[in-house]
């Protein structure tokens, strides 16, 4: 396994505090803009402000007050509101865990401050205090249904509590949503499929445009709002990226690209849609145990996980991504054995050429069991150049996906 040893020190290395038990968790919304003491939560509001434990609320400016917050519960065909109340003048929320039952403790929360500002994070109800989101201006969501190429006129699309139908040829717009990665339930004569869609992106990306003839799926990278984390890892607080080689150990291998360089991308006619990423590798054959590797989390494999330390994927039906270049590529998955322990399995190497092609890796090619993987990798040998877009896990539908979450 030639990435053992560094994937010790890449994706386990940062202990994080005890995950406790409360019966109350205490979140205060606080300005970070403005020299008042107060922002009014009842109407139009310029700037920025954060949502954080009550302990560190005093060290981030002004609360912001009377602001709507729900919690959300998130079911395989809808969502509804579980929780719902008004900051008080302090600025805080006070949740209650026994409004939310049997229910797992990681749910969505969404705070509106009138009609200019607006967040949405998925937040674990049991940690003690201390987690930050960020509210922002609220966007729009645009997108479009199709079946095969066709326009789906009449389809519903609902995001929170929001509901649009398609037009005549298919398209939906939303506005005043909480800017990030919204789960969308579409719904008409085919059926009711979710999807995940984002605000803000280019009308020529692919995420909202959804085909209903695709299988179920999740998607875990489109590159369109490049933030250094996953499409999935964004709405978690997780997800990220990593390039890297055997120059960690001290190998000559080298790396056209990190994850901070601004010749990452490509668009146009070298890229699959909108964006793509692209890096190609120089591997010294004569390092021992000479590799590079384009890697994600999808999970905070430590021992005291803030979220989720891992994901059981043994529901999805594959790995795949559109990939296209030169030299040979492998995917690898790292994860937690039934003892413990980390484990790290390679599928077998597939040779790129200058065509895109959609690669698929069930589990059988890794011969093990998808259960507890922390993160997925994409290992080369020998001189590669990779270009890389729209990674699936195929099978798992989008509001599947939180009660995948595993922690220790």
């Amino acid at each position: 396994m030639y990435l053992r040893n560094v994937f010790r020190k890449l994706v386990w290395v940062f202990p994080l505090g005890v995950v406790a038990f409360v019966a109350i968790l205490c979140i205060s919304i606080v300005g970070c803009s403005g020299n008042s003491d107060i922002a009014n939560g009842t109407g139009s509001n310029a700037g920025e402000t954060e949502i954080a434990g009550i302990i560190t609320a005093t060290n981030h400016g002004k609360p912001l007050v009377n602001a709507l917050a729900r919690v959300w519960i998130l079911d395989e065909d809808s969502m509804h509101v579980a929780y719902e109340d008004s900051l008080d003048n302090n600025g805080v929320l006070e949740i209650r865990s026994a409004v939310l039952g049997e229910k797992a403790p990681v749910q969505l929360l969404e705070t509106r401050s009138g009609d200019s500002l607006s967040t949405m994070r998925w937040v674990n109800l049991e940690r003690s205090p201390e987690q930050t989101l960020s509210i922002a201006a609220s966007e729009t969501l645009k997108g479009s249904i199709t079946n095969n190429g066709v326009a789906v006129e009449g389809a519903t699309v609902s995001i929170l509590d929001k509901s649009v139908v398609t037009d005549v040829n298919g398209n939906f717009e939303f506005n005043d949503l909480p800017a990030g990665v919204h789960y969308a339930f579409v719904e008409g004569y085919f059926g009711k499929f979710s999807y995940q869609m984002e605000t803000g992106l280019n009308e020529g990306a692919t995420t909202n445009n959804i085909n209903l003839a695709d299988s179920i799926f999740t998607v875990v990278e489109d590159f369109e709002n490049w933030k250094k984390q996953t499409f999935i890892g964004k709405s978690f607080g997780q997800g990220w990226w990593f390039i890297c080689t055997d120059s960690l150990q001290g190998g000559g291998s080298r790396a056209s690209a990190g994850v901070d360089s601004e010749n990452l991308f490509v668009s146009g006619d070298s890229a699959k849609s909108g964006k793509s990423l692209h890096v190609s590798f120089d591997i010294d054959e004569k390092t021992p145990g000479h590799y590079g590797v384009i890697g994600f989390t999808i999970g905070d494999d430590f021992d005291k996980a803030e979220m989720f330390a891992f994901y059981d994927l043994r529901k999805a039906t594959a790995i795949s991504f559109d990939a296209r270049g030169s030299g040979k590529i492998s995917l690898q998955i790292a994860k937690r054995s039934d003892k413990g322990e980390r484990e790290y399995h390679e599928s077998y190497f597939v040779t790129l050429t200058e065509k895109w092609e959609h690669f698929t890796f069930t589990a059988d090619d890794f011969d093990t069991e998808l259960i507890a993987v922390n993160a997925i990798n994409i290992l080369v040998i020998d001189d590669t150049e990779i270009y890389l877009d729209n990674i699936r896990f195929d099978g798992i539908s989008p509001s599947m996906w939180p009660s995948l979450g595993m922690r220790f």
